[in-house]
């Protein structure tokens, strides 16, 4: 009977566990899906996924903060939400694997002559001579280890990089892994980032389309919170940014499920944590956008805050929540040395995750201009053997969640123990 009723036991919680996990996995999924088109720039990407989680937060009965939960402002992005082609010999590269163009690539369209630069041509005083005389207005230079050669004259390396010979652009034929990010204005002139791999030396020539957008980008923050029992007047406060790349083309999606609907899933399931445990101080919610192009979203916020800033007891910032094999670091450890050796502890009695690695101050996400503000703030995220990131490998069937239920549990025990402690 004993080991009927501990086999019961055991079901229970480790249903409870996978529940949990679930509704992670689930929102991931519904954050990565098609219609977000990348939570980004292109067709209300954002603004998709911002209602989504308006509803979360609807149904989870959190008191809004702002008008309706939405805090509106905009910020100015490049963005491509038109054709992006890259054609060689009649064989068409795939966008997001086999190439990228750069964050800030004005529109480009037409047939161009590939000159490859190597070292002898750059370390030659008479090649070199030749090929500032060139007419390279109709060619693209290719680059391949350019950089990492050793080169008598350093500084044509340089002149090569930044376009002094007044090409019409460079591509980058030689990249282990294709990274792509977000610009707010146009670089001076077209760059492409190829895998090393897909060009060939005795390949001249190239057809572009690269059909890209300087716009003012409409957005919003969301915020909410759920009503303290004690301490009424005060705040933890939780954050994700739920905005990521968007798209890259009319076909090239980035799903962004580490980074960052990973930690927007984590902040809902905080939701209904909370209301089932009702916490001691008021737990503020907030969701910003503009991340991925500068923090905008949270520096937004902090300029125009929706309750005082001072009111803020604690916050912890989520990103990168898909992980946990390898542990959890904290940024502004170091800053915050006390509550840091407090994490340390409730981490150690709960054997919850390997190790805790303490980092300094650092500019990297939403909690930055929190703690410029004088909030008590940390940036938590997972460490673990997951490697897709800012490209379009980071989706929610790659990510594995290995360590999602201890590290929420890490994290609601040490606030826990903080709201005892403060």
């Amino acid at each position: 009977m004993r080991l009927v009723i501990l086999n019961i036991f055991l079901f229970i919680a480790f249903s409870a566990i996978c529940q949990d996990a679930d509704y992670a996995r689930k929102v991931i999924k519904d954050l990565c899906a098609e219609e977000m088109y990348g939570r980004g720039y292109v067709k209300n990407g954002d603004r998709n996924a911002a209602m989504y989680i308006k509803n979360a937060m609807k149904q989870a009965k959190l008191k809004p903060l702002g008008n309706e939960y939405i805090q509106e402002y905009g910020f100015p992005v490049i963005a491509f939400g038109g054709d992006i082609t890259f054609e060689i010999d009649k064989h068409q590269l795939i966008p997001g694997e086999h190439f990228l163009v750069s964050p800030g690539c004005p529109q480009v369209n037409g047939s161009y002559e590939m000159l490859w630069i190597d070292s002898g041509m750059v370390d030659n005083n008479t090649s070199f001579q030749q090929l500032q005389k060139k007419n390279l207005r109709n060619t693209f230079l290719v680059i391949t280890h350019l950089k990492t050669q050793k080169l008598i004259h350093k500084e044509r390396i340089e002149m090569v990089l930044n376009n002094h010979l007044n090409a019409k652009g460079l591509i980058f034929a030689a990249e282990k892994k294709l990274t792509w990010s977000v610009a707010t204005a146009y670089d001076k002139f077209p760059k492409i980032y190829v895998i090393e791999g897909w060009l060939k030396p005795y390949q001249l020539s190239c057809k572009l389309n690269i059909e890209s957008e300087y716009k003012t980008h409409s957005t919003q923050n969301l915020a909410g919170f759920i009503q303290g029992t004690t301490y009424s007047d005060s705040f933890i406060v939780y954050t994700a940014h739920y905005d990521h790349l968007g798209m890259m083309g009319l076909k090239t999606m980035f799903p962004g499920a580490n980074d960052n609907a990973s930690g927007v899933a984590m902040l809902l399931d905080l939701m209904r944590y909370y209301n089932d445990n009702k916490p001691k101080y008021n737990v503020a919610f907030l969701f910003f956008s503009g991340e991925e192009a500068g923090l905008f979203g949270s520096y937004y916020y902090t300029q125009n805050p929706l309750f005082p800033l001072k009111k803020i007891a604690l916050l912890l910032n989520l990103d990168l929540m898909g992980t946990g094999d390898k542990g959890l670091t904290a940024v502004n450890a170091t800053l915050f040395k006390e509550e840091f050796e407090l994490l340390q502890m409730v981490n150690m009695e709960g054997d919850y995750l390997p190790k805790i690695e303490p980092r300094g101050v650092a500019k990297n996400s939403d909690h930055y201009y929190f703690t410029e503000n004088g909030v008590k703030s940390f940036f938590f995220y997972l460490m673990g053997d997951y490697h897709f990131y800012h490209d379009v490998f980071d989706t929610e069937q790659a990510l594995p969640l290995s360590n999602y239920r201890n590290s929420f549990l890490l994290i609601t025990d040490f606030v826990k123990e903080y709201q005892n402690s403060y």
